[in-house]
């Protein structure tokens, strides 16, 4: 499940279980995304505090029975982070299919993008979340973060099965 790999010229990167000891490290990456995507819609987006955030993460850990944060470790900085967390059936009567399933959210530090991270932290999600029962996996992602959309697509297999959309109220005339 969880792989090692070889990037060139750059110590192997491990996929594990985060620990308490790495909540600074996963606001940090965080921290990186929401930069990203502040740059990306600033009206939508915004930079939080790296406290709270961090408090946030050490909350979390240890994982829980559903849910998991993993995190790519080379050479003993962490790089990137996957929370996986599922989604129990709620039997409420809809027209979607009543199923198991895991949200994810994944971010790699700018210097580690491009360099397979991403990828061993995505196989390790979907593993994990196979395994935990997950019929289908979700996650949500900007139109304009086209990198991303790149990578969930041609290289992991991901479609497109709806969009989120967002309306904002008018502004008084």
């Amino acid at each position: 499940m969880l792989r090692d790999m070889e990037t060139s010229a750059r110590p192997r990167v491990r996929v594990r279980a985060a620990r308490l000891e790495d909540a600074g490290a996963l606001a940090d990456i965080y921290m990186a995304s929401a930069e990203h995507h502040l740059r990306l819609d600033p009206s939508l987006y915004r930079k939080p505090e790296w406290e709270p955030l961090e408090e946030r993460y050490r909350s979390r850990l240890p994982s829980g029975e559903d849910s998991v944060i993993l995190v790519a470790d080379r050479g003993g900085e962490v790089v990137g982070l996957v929370e996986v967390q599922l989604k129990a059936p709620d039997g409420e009567p809809r027209m979607l299919r009543d199923a198991v399933s895991a949200e994810v959210d994944i971010a790699v530090l700018p210097d580690s993008r491009g360099s397979g991270v991403g990828t061993e932290l995505m196989a390790a999600a979907e593993a994990w979340a196979f395994e935990h029962g997950a019929e289908f996996m979700t996650l949500q992602v900007h139109t304009a973060n086209v990198d991303a959309i790149r990578f969930y697509q041609e290289q992991h297999g991901w479609r497109t099965s709806g969009l989120f959309m967002i309306k904002r109220p008018e502004p008084p005339s």
